[in-house]
Formats: C-alpha cells, structure tokens, sequence
C-alpha cells in the first residue's frame, strides 16, 4: 500500500514537516499569552524588588525612611573598606560556606562511590534516613543542633560521661566546648553540611548509575584497580555533574538565614544576618540595601557558573 500524494509514509517525516510549517507560520500567540501570568509575576516578585534594591542602595529611590535623597556611591565605599564590618561578614560567609560545600559534596560523592563499587542496593528504611534532611525545615533542624552541641547541650554532656576513659581531656570537658554560636562557624558548618549531604548524594548516586557498566568491566579486566577506576572513569565522567552539586550546596547555604541565625555567633555573623541587624534592628538601610546588591549579584553569579556546569553534565550524559 502506497501513501497518497502529499503525505508521508514516515509519520516522524511528518512532525517535522508539520513543525517547520508552524516555524515558518510565525509566532504562536497563544503559547506566548500562557506566559503572561508567569511573566507578571516574575515581574512584580522579582524584577521590581531587584531594581528597587539597586536604586535604593544608590539614592535614587527611598521606600523607607532613613535613605539618601540624591544619587551616592557611600554606601559602596562603605561596603568595600576593609575597615568596615560588611567584608569581614562577607569574607566569614564565603569561608564557612565553602567549607561546608566541600564536605557536604565530598561525603555525599563518597558515600555513593562506595556503593557503586561494592554493587550495594540501600534498604528503603536506610534510604529514607539519608534523604531525611530533605524532608526537614532548616530552621527545626538549626534548633536541633542548637540543642545538640550547646555547651549543655547532649553530645558535650555524652563525651563528659567518658572523662575517667580519657583523663587526658578531663580539663575540655569540664570546660564545656563552645560548639555552637562559635565565632569559627562549627556549629554552621556541622549542620548545614547534614542539611546538603543527601544532595550531593543523590546528584553523584544518579550519575554513577548512569554510566556504562562495561567501562568498568573493561578496565577491571585490564587489570585495573578500585582506584584507577574511580579516577579514570568515574569521576572524568561525572565531573560536570559533581561540580553542579558543589556549586549548588555551596549556593543554598551562601543564601540562607535560618541556619547562621539561630547557630551564628553575634560576630562575625553570615551576609544574611548583617543586614538583617544593620536594617531592621539598627535602621542602617542604605548599609542593608547595599550589601543586598552585593549579595544578589555574588549569588546570581554562582547561580550562573551552576548551570553552566549543569548544561555541560547533561552534555555528557
């Protein structure tokens, strides 16, 4: 049976012929106008608020009371003297946030090698209780390790019970470590990097299954080791994806109020909680919108970098 005259016999032939007749037909309205209520919102939600802070943070608008009435650069020059306070509240940021996405990224990918080479398929019951801190708010989770690492708190008081076992520790014990609002970060570091753990594990778990089995097969026959196999295949082909993790927790604790607030140190404190204090508490608005900008722009540029990696790891998928 043949096809009649004007059609295909080939029905993907046929999509996309009918596709370019839409292409070369023009723009289709009434896709665009599904857009509206999504481009509106974006536009009240997002893009004005952006503008608003920059303007704001330049003089040029005055939403609240306390802000220049001319255009002005002061609040920069402010924010970018090393003697001021907001560099040392960003540099305390950027260093404990990256600290907390590498450990978070490294036991993650770690974790989801481990089983990879060991060909362990998780129980559901274990599987759960990794992707736990998915599933849990932020600011419950920063009360909880409040409560864990408070110098009162159970985990001091736990190894305080081991003194006569470790005599040699007997002087920190009762002096009661500082776990937590440190001005070190540690009690940050601890709990975001259990909040961003499962994240890390999920996107390496995904990407290692999604490698071909005979890769390995081959090198193992080739004689190679655990190790040449993880450094020569494993990580050359989720190194994309890894670095889109990385970048990701890096970003989600770079953000985040809850966790500095509640488990921070009155100094030097996170991004967030600077100009939480400096505009609400203090009324410093020009200082709170400044370093806003700063902050928005430091993120957006991650944020960038993050799907640039992302684009890449589904390049090589």
């Amino acid at each position: 049976m043949t096809a009649s005259a004007g059609t295909s016999a080939n029905p993907a032939t046929d999509g996309i012929a009918r596709a370019r007749v839409r292409k070369a037909g023009g723009v289709n309205w009434f896709s665009l106008l599904l857009l509206v209520p999504l481009a509106a919102f974006l536009l009240v939600m997002v893009v004005y608020p952006l503008v608003m802070a920059v303007l704001s943070s330049l003089g040029l608008a005055q939403p609240v009371q306390g802000l220049p009435d001319s255009f002005t650069l002061e609040g920069y020059r402010e924010f970018f003297d090393p003697g001021k306070p907001a560099l040392v509240a960003l540099w305390f940021t950027f260093k404990v946030t990256l600290i907390t996405a590498i450990t978070s990224t490294v036991t993650g990918v770690a974790l989801a090698i481990y089983l990879k080479l060991r060909d362990i398929e998780l129980p559901v019951a274990l599987s759960f209780i990794i992707k736990l801190p998915l599933f849990t708010p932020y600011l419950v989770i920063a009360f909880i390790f409040w409560v864990l690492l408070y110098p009162a708190g159970y985990i001091v008081n736990v190894l305080s019970l081991l003194k006569d076992f470790i005599a040699d520790y007997y002087l920190l014990f009762e002096q009661k470590p500082m776990l937590v609002n440190d001005p070190f970060g540690i009690a940050i570091i601890l709990c975001a990097t259990w909040m961003r753990f499962p994240y890390g594990f999920i996107m390496a778990h995904n990407l290692l299954a999604m490698i071909d089995p005979s890769y390995e097969e081959a090198a193992r026959n080739l004689g190679a080791s655990r190790r040449t196999v993880v450094w020569r295949i494993f990580l050359p082909l989720t190194k994309y994806g890894l670095l889109s993790a990385a970048l990701l927790n890096f970003l989600a604790l770079f953000i985040a109020f809850s966790i500095p607030f509640v488990l921070g140190a009155s100094w030097p404190q996170f991004l967030s909680v600077f100009i939480y204090v400096n505009a609400k508490d203090q009324g410093d608005w020009l200082s709170g919108y400044t370093a806003a900008v700063v902050y928005v722009a430091i993120a957006f540029a991650i944020g960038y970098v993050y799907s640039l990696s992302l684009g890449r790891s589904r390049e090589n998928a």
